[in-house]
């Protein structure tokens, strides 16, 4: 099956797409929408696009078949991780293809990712997609206080795939371990560095 994204010309892609790794509690989603307002309030479109879309709808099955509705932002990461060895057992590209597909379709000026944790299959195919990794980095125990006040339905401790999210290298880096101001602070130097790049990056391939 061809690239999606191979099949786009230059200017149906997004202009820029950013893709926030991390443990969880880390604050990647706490990013996005800081990433996402500040480009908002500047002018541009914004999109979110999961990897892991078809694992929420996936555990949303498995739990109206017991009788039980969830919110959208509920977690049960067991679940979650163990569906997704699953899927990624019957077809390694599984979520990356399907992660393709609908980035094709998006006509945001940035797309957001917060969720990849696989470095083996999905990383190498956002990185081929053109996406800039940022990770969030926060102490294991501002970590810890976060995740206790989130009440997901389970958490997987000591995830093998906190491995590999170490092994994905990032582009930038911002520290999450104090208030949400200093956040802000980082995530306006970030937008301000990844738009002067585009800029530049633009300016060139036209004088090519």
């Amino acid at each position: 099956m061809p690239n999606p994204i191979a099949t786009q010309s230059p200017e149906q892609r997004p202009g820029l797409c950013l893709c926030l790794v991390a443990p969880s509690g880390s604050g990647k989603s706490t990013t996005a929408e800081l990433i996402r307002e500040w480009l908002l309030a500047r002018g541009h479109s914004v999109e979110v696009v999961k990897l892991a879309e078809p694992l929420y709808r996936i555990q949303a099955m498995f739990y109206a078949e017991a009788g039980i509705a969830l919110t959208p932002e509920t977690q049960d990461q067991k679940l979650l991780e163990s569906v997704a060895t699953h899927l990624r057992a019957i077809h390694a590209r599984a979520l990356a293809d399907g992660f393709l597909r609908r980035l094709a379709t998006s006509c945001a000026d940035v797309v957001i990712n917060d969720d990849l944790r696989d470095d083996r299959v999905d990383w190498p195919a956002l990185r081929e997609a053109g996406f800039v990794v940022v990770k969030v980095a926060a102490r294991a125990e501002v970590r810890a206080q976060r995740l206790a006040v989130r009440n997901d339905l389970s958490v997987v401790k000591d995830s093998p795939l906190d491995l590999q999210m170490a092994r994905i290298e990032a582009d930038y880096v911002l520290t999450n371990n104090g208030s949400l101001a200093a956040l802000q602070a980082q995530v306006d130097g970030l937008c301000r560095l990844l738009l002067a790049s585009r800029r530049t990056d633009a300016t060139a391939e036209a004088a090519a």
